[in-house]
């Protein structure tokens, strides 16, 4: 959420969910024209990480699989309150990811 905390709705598990990645206040399309609504769930943080992981083999196409994996459980921004719940101990930080090479893409979050 945006206190850094995991959702009431959150998975996790030290041995079985890798990190932790914002999923609540999320601002999505709607099915209006041109509107945006807020939605809130594990499918809204799911595909932020999937489109990390998308452009690492972008950006390190030698690594292999398990080497992706392990830079992005390298990149996480630690968070003790996660240490039980994670096997990275931490949250998806996807400038790091890409060794700060996100940001310097031209994109931005907000």
């Amino acid at each position: 959420d945006q206190a850094g905390q995991l959702a009431r709705f959150s998975n996790y598990g030290r041995t079985k969910v890798m990190l932790a990645a914002p999923g609540v206040g999320i601002n999505s399309c709607s099915s209006l024209p041109n509107q945006f609504k807020t939605n809130s769930g594990t499918s809204f943080a799911a595909p932020q990480v999937a489109a990390t992981l998308a452009m690492m083999v972008n950006r390190f196409p030698g690594d292999t699989y398990s080497e992706i994996i392990d830079r992005l459980r390298q990149s996480v921004d630690p968070d003790p309150t996660l240490e039980l719940k994670t096997i990275s101990g931490g949250r998806l930080n996807i400038d790091r990811a890409l060794e700060n090479g996100f940001l310097n893409w031209g994109c931005r979050l907000h």
